[in-house]
């Protein structure tokens, strides 16, 4: 190697350190910009952005949420979702979704939450988050009313009906020994099979069951299965989409229109 040529080598590597030095000072506020850049955002913050939420929700558990009829689908938790979104200024669309499909549906983004008289259970707690109840309520079983049965002793070792994945499920699993506990795809099956005496009782939201009662002329046992809170499903890591409606679920406690749709929808002991 002669002397030119190395003077030449010598002046590219200090080219190369020198801008490998720069890459590295300048590089780093580049590389953080970029990456809050592409950061992928909060469901809220997509909420936000197409003014629309998506709701999965299972529309056979009147009173809370049930079809009209006419291709509507009317409740408790429908006009309970029309106030929370004036509130929060968006919109909302419902996808119609089986109850036991709801929780893998938020899970994997194919809806932004799950609101179909979502009781807070502490298996869901574990995967899942939830915004601030709106409504506390039971697991209460129904029967007919030649049946004999007046509390749950009565119903050991009957078979019980239960929408599938619910927690009305797992109440009388938990709760009524020795019973063969059916899970339904949807409770106007589980209450069809009560009817026609295809099973002992059914067991569903203290509401729900005296829905049933009133249209249907079964009786509700006084005793109560289990007692709990319902709220709106919301997948686990997303603090701000909670606290938005957790601010607007007591916004509405608190100027009495949830009362406004209880006395509306709910019948009241």
């Amino acid at each position: 190697m002669n002397r030119r040529n190395a003077i030449r080598i010598t002046a590219l590597l200090f080219v190369l350190i020198l801008a490998l030095t720069g890459c590295g000072q300048g590089g780093q506020p580049s590389s953080s910009s970029g990456g809050a850049a592409s950061a992928e955002k909060t469901i809220w913050e997509k909420i936000g952005e197409a003014g629309k939420i998506t709701v999965g929700n299972s529309p056979d558990y009147e009173p809370f949420e049930f079809e009209d009829g006419q291709g509507n689908v009317i409740g408790f938790d429908i006009d309970l979702l029309d106030l929370i979104c004036k509130e929060l200024g968006i919109s909302y669309e419902l996808v119609n979704i089986s109850f036991e499909n709801i929780e893998t549906a938020v899970q994997t983004g194919q809806v932004d939450i799950g609101m179909s008289c979502f009781s807070i259970t502490p298996e869901r707690q574990l995967t899942f988050d939830f915004s601030t109840p709106y409504l506390s309520s039971g697991q209460a079983l129904v029967v007919n009313p030649d049946s004999g049965y007046t509390k749950i002793e009565d119903l050991h070792g009957k078979t019980i009906t239960a929408g599938m994945g619910t927690s009305g499920m797992e109440a009388a699993e938990e709760n009524i020994p020795g019973a063969n506990v059916v899970g339904m795809d949807n409770y106007a099956l589980a209450f069809m099979q009560l009817k026609s005496k295809g099973c002992d009782a059914a067991v569903a939201d203290l509401p729900v069951a005296r829905n049933y009662a009133a249209k249907d002329g079964f009786i509700v046992l006084d005793e109560i299965l289990s007692y709990e809170d319902n709220a709106i499903l919301i997948k686990k890591g997303n603090d701000d989409l909670v606290q938005a409606l957790d601010v607007a679920i007591r916004t509405l406690k608190e100027n009495g229109k949830i009362d406004e749709l209880i006395d509306k929808w709910l019948i009241v002991d």
